[in-house]
Formats: structure tokens, C-alpha cells, sequence
């Protein structure tokens, strides 16, 4: 039975539905909570920007079937309720979200305003009982950093459209972040193509009974100092020693920060940065972790104390971490979220003198932790990748709580030819500490002991030399953990930025994420037996092998090569970390924000200025005197620019499939054209091409999808069923995908609307439902729409996903 709002209705707005039930939940009768579900007005251009009236942006609602459903409802219960409360997540952004629904329903300029950190019925009744107001300063660096975002973004877009391609969705795109992320990509990949990948030889010493591999103290880069090595080693006195054991401590990992949380998901559960975000929203959501987008290493008091009991509980005191109240928030910090602060009107004009209080509230979120540590396992009901995300983050938060691990450690020593050392280092758990948790370690080691029953100063034989060669310090490729931590380290974007830069330059085509195939080189490893014999084994050994990597395409480098040359003093790091800095400031009350928005329009306009003085050409890349490489609407190609009948006629050359093309050798002259063209690609003019093979693009709904090329152009057929392709005009043949014809297929199906692999809407004679199958069912699961008050055809999936989980307990 739904309850009835009769008496006095508080409403609150959040910008999430799946909060909603929850919040309510605690809160009891007398509340009602809605969401805006993100922003509800939005800045759409450079022109709703008055550049000349100290940047004043002119904020429009954003239109479209959803927002306004949502925007007719908030205004119902606003009008009906007794008092409104914002609840708005407690970043820019939701701050920001707070502001244009105060001025969108014309609330008044002290309406409440409440933050919390974690979705549990404390803390929301801690922060009704502490309302503030809506902090001007932090919706000013909001709106500045949009700002900030659509100059650099709209005024140095349409320079690369102009000078490398516009393609049918505009794909290419510079970004104040963005672009600096890319380069980041550059750099590395710079430093990996100049390395001299010397090889050198790792050499390992087997002594003792036990066959122990001890390491040689020195990598040997020439061959002929190897052997000379190796044949001095014969007849050398091997003289051993080992030191007396010493306690070593392993520290407790620190709290999880978001980027530091992105990063172990990637290095341990293999989740990209976007997949870790959207899991935690979940969790966070759902009530079981505090807000996950955060910089901060520390833990309330109260969890503090409760973690403290938990352990002792469970363990035993001497696992508390003696410093541990080192990880609680100040005080301050810890109340910051139920601080009170009053708006100035102008707060813009002077600098604010309430520094501290902003302080506070910058750094009012928590380090990333479970709401409640007692909660080891989530119920059945959480599908198995947001159990996996919350394990991490539980046995990460109790570690960090405990104390160091230490070990009884000792030190190996074996006297080597050329004064070289050949070392060995045993551990032996003494009190396992943090490691508890886990339980991922060994009482027993039999090397530990027999290694000091070996008598000091004794003369020892070796039972084999071994050297094997590898290449010296080869760089790698980063990971999107790596490229995390580095704009963090940078200071370029923030934490609640990081993952969607990390996505949008894949997104643009700049760089992809795959496996690096390594190199096989013939290389000479050599053992020495114990009989002074040297072996001379060649090998032939793979380098350079990587998985899941992140690669820069031929269109990044064009692109950033570009801005390199042409914009580098404002996409560069420095610029970049200035201006997040700034924004900072203005959040604090420090800066001005119009003063951040002159200095960057005023460079871009005077960079922009000097460009257009200079003679640029389109990007092109020589082959020969005919052809050339070169970006068109649909992605690189072959140009060959010929007199035919004494007109000059320009026809387009498809590229060979999966090329992974070298542009420094490109532009060296290192590929002949054979090279580059695909095997069937015949001449792309103004005109039809003809003759070209069929193609057999993949399989919709159990047929194969074959692309073929007729009378009147390109067209695709499946079954007994075709359509044209006239929409992709004269593109190569070889260069259409299956993704990009997928959505035609769907025209003529039944489906309306894919939310997941496994859950799409369809269609039928009684009516649209959701379809349900994974590869584990045997047999789908249909489910009603007719309750759904949702425009499920074009709203937020996100939306149709949380509606399916209440309602059906789908995902």
C-alpha cells in the first residue's frame, strides 16, 4: 500500500532515482524524494557565452522528452511541499545542479542545502539536522570551468577540422584535458620508439644443496665480458656469508582515493576506469560505500571507532594500527559537510574571507570505504562484478586500519669474479599484520633456516652459472591504471574526470586499447656446468609482448602533432595543471573567475590569430609523385590525384584492413604502395565503383550479413532481405564495419531499443516488453512495460536499467 503525503511534506532532490527509494526508506513519513536526474539546464555554445560582459553564460533548458516530464513533475511537488531540500551530490557539479533548480523553480536563496557521504540513516539525519545554503563559489568554478571547456573546445575543434578532416560525426575534437591526456599517450609512445633496447644479460648463480638461484649484483651488456665472466668464474673461490636476521616491516596500503581506486581495479580485477565508476555509483547508490569520487586518504571518527572494535572483535588489539587516529578527519573536516554557509550576494566581486570554511567543504568527502566494515560479503541479490568491486574496497579499508606486517628477513651473500656479488634475500612471517585479512602467507620457509645453518666465510661451489640475455629498461606501453595515476600525478582534470578522459580519447579514435605483439629476436644465452663447461644456446625469444595496453593510432598523432605545434603553450601540462589550480582558487574564493576565463580566451584568440597568418595546407602525407595518405570523412585513405583525358581527377584507395601503419616511417618514405592498399581495393572516384567482391560482414539474428556492391551502388542483404547504403556515399568497401550497418538491420526487426547484450525492448503485435537471455539461459524471459512511467525509447538507459532492477530485479 503507497503511503500518502498528507501532513507536512519535506521534498528532497537528488540527482539519482535509484537514491530515492532508499533515502525515503530512512528518512520515514513527512519526506518524498525525487531526482532531476543530472542537470537540467545546460550551456550549449560559444554564443550563450557574453564574452564581453565578464563571461556571463546564459543557461537554456535542456530539451527534450525526459527533462521536461521530470522538470513539469519537480515543479508539481515543489509547489505542494512544505519545505525543499537540496541534496545534490556533493561535488561542482552537484553543487552546481543545486544552483539551476533554485533558479529554474525560483526557490529562494536560502534554501537548504544538504551533503553526505555515504547513504546510511545516520548520516542523512545528521545532515537534515545541518543544512547550508548553496556555496556560490563552487557553483562560480563550475561554471568556469564550462566555460573554460567550450572556448578551448569550440574554438580549436574546428582548426583541426579545417586542416586534417570534418568527417560525418566530427569525431576529431581538442579538449582543455583532453588533449593533454592524448599527449601524455604521445610522449610515452616517443620514448619507446627512441629507446636503444640494448641487450644485456641477466645472470643467476645456483649454489647449496637446495639449488638456490642467487642474482649476480651487475647486468653485463657485452658478450665477450660474459665469457671472459664465466670463464674466470671456473676457478674463482666463491666465499659465502649471510647476515644476521632482521626484522623488515611491509606497510598497510592507504585508503582508496578514486584514482588510486581506479588503479587497483584495473591491476586486479581488470576493470577498465569507466566500468570501476559505474560499479561504485551503484554501490554508493545501494547504500553500501561512501561517495566515490574523492582525493581524500582519511576515515570519519565515528568509523574510525568502529573499525577499531571490528578488529578487536575479530582479531586481536596488536592488529590495530597504532597510528590510525592519524587517518581520521580533523574535526573540522569531519563536520564540514553539516557547516552552515551563508552566500554573499556578489561573492565574486571580492575575494571570500571565509577561506577556511571553503576548505572544509573541498575536503569534505571521505577516502572510498564500506558504510559498514562489518559488512564482509553483499547479499545474493548484487549481481557478481559490484560484489567483486566491493570486496576490493572492503579488504583495502581494513588493511589500511591495521598494522604493518613483519618479517624476519635475512641476507645471502656469495663473493663473484670481477668483485661482482651474488645475492639472495629469505623472509620468514613474524606477525603477519595487514596480511591477516587475506591470509596469503606462510608460516614455513626451509630456506630462511637452512640459509644460516651455511657457515660464514665458508667456501662454497656452484652447481650452474646461468646468463640470460633480455633487452635493458624497455619501456612499455601504459595502462589505463598507469595513465590515471599520471594525470592525477599532472594535475590535469580530477578525480571525478579522470575515467571519462581515459574514455574519450579512445572514444575519438585517437588511442585503442589492445595487445602489443612483441618481437622475435635471436638471442645466445650461456650456462656454465659444474664441470667448467660453457654452453652456447641460441634462442629465439619474444620482446615487447604486452596485453591490454593502450596505443596511439595514426589519427592521435596527426592530431596531436598538430596541437603540438600550433597550441602548445595552452594545452600543454603545466597550462593545464595552472588553470585546475585556478578553478580551485575561485571554488575557495581565492580567484575571480572571469580573470581565469580572460587569460585563456585572450591566448586562444591570439594564437588563433597567428595561425590564420600562416600558409597551412591540408594534412597530407607524399607516397609519390601520384599518391598520398591522407584523412577523409570516413577515415584514412589512399589519395591519387592523376590527368585523365587532360582533366585532373582525384580518386580515394582503401587502406588494408587492421594496418597498423607507422606514420615516421610513412614519412620517411619507408612504404611502397603495395604496402598500404588493401589487396581488393579497386579506384573510389565520384562515381559508382564496380567489380568488387562480395563481403560477408558478420551474422544478425542467425544469417550472415553480406555487403555487396551493384548497379546502383553499395547495399547490404541477409536472408531474403536487402538495403541500400547510400548513406556512405563513394567510402572504400573495405572500410564499412558491421557495427556501422548494425543499427539499418535493426530498422526492419523487431527490436526497439538495446539496453545490454543481454536485455533489449522489442516490439510485437500486443505491444512493446523487455527481452531477457543470457548465454546461460536455456530459454529468454519476457517482462511487462505497461508500469514503466518512462520514455523508454529515447530516456537515459541508465534510467531503464534502475526502473528494470526495482521493478524486475534484472542486473
Amino acid at each position: 500500500m503507497s503511503k500518502k503525503y498528507s501532513t507536512t511534506t519535506t521534498l528532497i532532490i537528488v540527482e539519482s532515482p535509484a537514491k530515492c527509494k532508499k533515502i525515503e526508506e530512512y528518512l520515514g513519513p513527512g519526506y518524498k524524494c525525487l531526482a532531476s536526474f543530472g542537470h537540467l539546464r545546460e550551456l550549449t555554445s560559444l554564443d550563450k557565452i557574453n564574452i564581453k560582459e565578464d563571461f556571463k553564460p546564459t543557461f537554456t533548458v535542456i530539451n527534450n522528452a525526459l527533462k521536461k516530464k521530470q522538470i513539469e513533475l519537480l515543479r508539481k511537488e515543489i509547489k505542494n511541499a512544505d519545505d525543499v531540500i537540496l541534496a545534490t551530490d556533493d561535488d561542482r557539479e552537484g553543487e552546481a545542479i543545486s544552483f539551476h533548480i533554485q533558479q529554474l523553480f525560483h526557490l529562494p536563496e536560502n534554501t537548504k542545502r544538504i551533503v553526505f557521504n555515504e547513504i546510511t540513516e545516520g548520516a542523512l539525519k545528521r545532515a537534515i539536522q545541518t543544512p547550508r545554503t548553496i556555496d556560490m563559489n563552487i557553483v562560480y568554478a563550475q561554471q568556469a570551468r564550462q566555460i573554460l571547456d567550450l572556448l578551448v573546445g569550440f574554438k580549436i575543434t574546428p582548426v583541426l577540422w579545417k586542416f586534417i578532416t570534418s568527417n560525418s560525426e566530427n569525431s576529431l575534437s581538442a579538449g582543455r584535458c583532453q588533449t593533454p591526456a592524448l599527449r601524455l599517450i604521445y610522449d610515452n609512445q616517443r620514448e619507446i620508439e627512441s629507446a636503444d633496447n640494448k641487450t644485456v644479460y641477466n645472470t643467476m648463480g645456483f649454489f647449496t644443496n637446495m639449488n638456490l638461484p642467487f642474482e649476480l649484483n651487475h647486468q653485463i651488456e657485452k658478450e665477450d665480458d660474459l665469457i671472459d665472466f664465466l670463464d674466470g668464474t671456473v676457478d674463482f673461490t666463491h666465499v659465502y656469508n649471510c647476515s644476521h636476521p632482521t626484522k623488515t616491516m611491509k606497510s598497510q596500503p592507504e585508503p582508496f582515493s578514486t584514482s588510486k581506486l581506479q588503479q587497483a581495479a584495473s591491476n586486479e580485477l581488470h576493470f577498465s576506469p569507466k566500468e570501476t565508476m559505474k560499479l561504485c555509483q551503484s554501490l554508493y547508490e545501494a547504500g553500501y560505500i561512501t561517495y566515490m569520487r574523492t582525493d581524500s586518504k582519511k576515515y570519519s571518527v565515528d568509523f574510525i571507532e568502529t573499525t577499531k572494535a571490528y578488529i578487536l572483535k575479530n582479531y586481536e588489539n596488536k592488529y590495530i594500527n597504532e597510528n590510525i587516529d592519524q587517518l581520521a578527519c580533523s574535526k573540522e573536516e569531519d563536520t564540514n559537510s553539516q557547516l552552515q554557509i551563508t552566500s554573499q550576494e556578489k561573492p565574486e566581486k571580492k575575494k571570500s574571507n571565509s577561506s577556511k570554511s571553503q576548505d572544509m567543504i573541498q575536503g569534505a568527502h571521505e577516502a572510498i570505504r564500506p558504510t559498514k566494515i562489518s559488512l564482509k560479503d553483499l547479499p545474493e541479490k548484487v549481481n557478481y562484478r559490484e560484489k567483486k568491486m566491493y570486496k576490493l574496497i572492503w579488504e583495502n579499508t581494513l588493511e589500511s586500519c591495521m598494522s604493518p606486517a613483519i618479517y624476519n628477513t635475512v641476507k645471502a651473500d656469495i663473493q663473484a669474479y670481477h668483485n661482482f656479488v651474488f645475492n639472495y634475500t629469505s623472509e620468514l612471517i613474524n606477525f603477519p599484520g595487514w596480511k591477516i585479512v587475506k591470509n596469503k602467507f606462510s608460516t614455513d620457509n626451509k630456506e630462511y633456516q637452512y640459509l644460516q645453518t651455511i657457515k660464514k666465510n665458508s667456501h662454497i661451489k656452484y652447481n650452474k652459472i646461468f646468463s640470460k640475455a633480455t633487452i635493458k629498461n624497455m619501456k612499455q606501453h601504459y595502462t589505463e591504471a598507469r595513465l590515471v595515476h599520471l594525470l592525477e600525478e599532472k594535475g590535469i582534470g580530477r578525480p571525478s574526470t579522470f575515467s571519462m578522459l581515459v574514455e574519450k580519447i579512445q572514444e575519438r579514435g585517437y588511442v585503442k586499447k589492445g595487445d602489443i605483439t612483441g618481437n622475435n629476436i635471436m638471442v645466445k644465452d650461456f650456462e656454465l656446468n659444474d664441470t667448467g663447461d660453457i654452453f652456447e644456446v641460441e634462442v629465439k625469444r619474444e620482446f615487447g609482448n604486452e596485453k591490454n595496453k593502450l596505443i596511439l593510432q595514426p589519427l592521435g598523432k596527426i592530431v596531436i602533432e598538430f596541437l603540438d605545434k600550433h597550441f602548445a603553450d595552452i594545452l600543454n601540462y603545466d597550462f593545464t595543471r595552472e588553470m585546475e589550480d585556478d578553478l580551485d582558487k575561485i571554488s575557495k574564493g581565492l580567484l575571480i573567475s572571469q580573470d581565469l576565463c580572460k587569460k585563456c580566451n585572450d591566448k586562444l584568440d591570439n594564437t588563433i590569430d597567428e595561425l590564420k597568418k600562416k600558409d597551412i595546407g591540408k594534412f597530407d602525407i607524399k607516397i609519390d609523385d601520384k599518391h598520398s595518405y591522407t584523412i577523409c570523412k570516413y577515415g584514412p585513405v589512399i589519395k591519387c590525384v592523376e590527368k585523365v583525358d587532360g582533366k585532373k581527377m582525384t580518386t580515394y584507395k582503401a587502406l588494408k584492413k587492421d594496418l597498423d601503419i607507422d606514420l615516421n616511417r610513412l614519412e620517411n618514405g619507408g612504404y611502397e604502395l603495395e604496402d598500404l592498399l588493401a589487396s581488393s581495393s579497386s579506384t573510389m572516384t565520384t562515381s559508382t565503383p564496380t567489380n568488387v567482391n562480395n563481403s560477408v560482414l558478420g551474422e544478425y539474428e542467425g544469417k550472415d550479413v553480406i555487403l555487396k556492391k551493384g548497379k546502383f551502388g553499395l547495399y547490404i542483404s541477409w536472408g531474403d532481405s536487402s538495403k541500400t547504403l547510400k548513406q556512405f556515399g563513394n567510402r572504400p568497401i573495405e572500410s564499412i564495419t558491421f557495427e556501422e550497418v548494425k543499427p539499418l538491420l535493426e530498422e526492419g526487426s523487431n527490436m526497439v531499443r538495446e539496453i545490454t547484450k543481454d536485455i533489449s525492448i522489442r516490439k510485437s503485435k500486443k505491444g512493446d516488453y523487455v527481452f531477457f537471455k543470457t548465454s546461460k539461459m536455456k530459454k529468454p524471459k519476457f517482462f511487462d512495460l505497461k508500469k514503466c512511467e518512462e520514455d523508454y525509447k529515447t530516456c537515459d538507459i541508465d534510467k531503464i536499467k534502475c526502473w528494470l532492477k526495482e521493478t524486475y530485479n534484472i542486473f
